[in-house]
């Protein structure tokens, strides 16, 4: 049996150490939900912030819920704050989904109370009743197990103390205490998906099974258990925030579904994308996909041998290299891939850097003949991203070198004195 509502609040200040100076943002729509928290709220708590939101969807109704808010508030002595949005005015002008977009206009609200106070948290009403509808809405959606395991008491800064109460118990608490509330006429119409499932399909399976309510909860338990598992598993990762990394294949295969979608959830690439990403490993190298989400820190995925590529944002783009000539006397005894030793009497003009071309060919050593560079780069497994960014040294004639892979043979000294050019990136 779940707490009454004067112990659940009483518990979750205590839980969570809710200190007495933490300036709770209540959203208060003027309904029996929210007015019942505010009244529980207020009896453990005194630093709140009332806000309401005016949508003038209800003409005269909207503006009398906005003023029992006003009223109520000033009768507990707490500041009120008001935005007025005429929300069908805007939906005429621009269009848009009227759900999505009054969601977007509470939070941006809340959120701007949220910054005049450095210590401070959101408050909203929901209950185990919103908790129960959103899994069969998400269910419906064909939402993930994330998604079906619903909302969190604290979610980083947005505090849900009613989460665990029915809205039973909360009409009992408000005929306690005689509670003053509005009644949203618009929760009875059956043109949104939220009252379809309230009003009727919720209510037609409960003739069936009475007990599926329990059922819910006890699966959103379960999921929920799932779900902090997963993060677990995507946290041990190490992934590099905002840095470019990459996930090997035999990795990868060993995601189940759900660690797939917290994977791209923790890295803010948009679900829509979640199959073709998991299909780009069966794709040919090079091929990628651009991630077009700005709040996201990566700008695409590329297909490589073994692995994917996860390219970040603000990944250091590949600098042209920068070159030096010197004279020297001799030759060293261990050579590397950065400096060149040629003989200046087999050059054609003034080596210079250049990024490569195609149809650019060279004669390596060690190689009998010539080979293209393209070809270099391939045996090379130089991924495609990469490529295009490769740099040769070369004379008024040929190709000296491919920086960083090979040098060519027409030019190389065997002998001091030469003309030693060294690269640096």
């Amino acid at each position: 049996m779940s707490l009454s509502i004067e112990n659940s609040i009483q518990e979750f200040k205590r839980r969570y150490a809710i200190s007495d100076s933490c300036m709770l943002i209540m959203g208060v729509s003027g309904g029996i939900d929210s007015m019942v928290l505010l009244h529980a709220l207020k009896s453990v708590h005194n630093s709140i912030t009332v806000a309401h939101i005016n949508y003038k969807l209800r003409a005269k109704e909207s503006n009398e819920d906005a003023l029992l808010v006003e009223r109520i508030s000033k009768a507990y002595d707490l500041p009120f704050r008001i935005l007025e949005n005429d929300l069908k005015a805007d939906l005429e002008k621009n269009g848009g989904n009227l759900q999505e977009k009054a969601r977007n206009i509470r939070y941006a609200f809340f959120n701007s109370l949220k910054q005049e106070h450095g210590n401070s948290k959101i408050v909203l009403a929901h209950h185990q009743n919103d908790q129960i509808e959103n899994f069969w809405m998400q269910m419906a959606r064909g939402g993930g197990i994330g998604a079906m395991s619903g909302m969190r008491v604290i979610n980083e800064d947005v505090f849900r103390p009613l989460l665990l109460n029915s809205k039973a118990q909360i009409h009992e608490y408000a005929n306690k205490y005689k509670i003053e509330w509005r009644k949203d006429c618009s929760n009875d119409v059956n043109s949104y998906t939220r009252n379809i499932w309230r009003n009727v399909l919720i209510p037609e399976l409960k003739k069936s099974t009475p007990h599926l309510d329990q059922s819910v909860l006890k699966l959103q338990e379960v999921f929920e258990q799932k779900v902090k598992l997963d993060q677990q598993f995507i946290e041990s990762l190490s992934l590099n925030n905002g840095k470019s990394f990459m996930l090997e294949f035999k990795k990868m295969k060993t995601f189940d579904s759900n660690q797939w979608i917290e994977f791209l959830k923790h890295l803010k690439i948009p679900l829509s994308l979640g199959l073709s990403i998991a299909s780009l490993p069966f794709s040919p190298n090079g091929k990628k996909i651009l991630i077009k989400e700005s709040q996201s820190e990566y700008l695409s995925i590329w297909k490589e041998e073994t692995c994917l590529y996860f390219q970040s944002k603000n990944e250091i783009q590949i600098s042209v290299p920068k070159m030096s000539c010197t004279e020297v006397n001799s030759l060293p005894q261990v050579f590397n891939k950065k400096e060149y030793y040629l003989d200046k009497a087999l050059l054609r003009g003034k080596p210079t850097i250049r990024k490569w071309q195609e149809g650019d060919r060279m004669c390596p050593i060690g190689f009998n003949g010539s080979k293209l560079v393209s070809d270099i780069l391939k045996d090379a497994k130089t991924p495609l991203r990469l490529k295009a960014n490769q740099y040769v040294l070369v004379d008024d004639e040929k190709v000296l070198a491919l920086v960083g892979h090979c040098v060519d043979r027409r030019a190389i000294s065997t002998k001091g004195p030469c003309l030693k050019i060294e690269i640096t990136t």
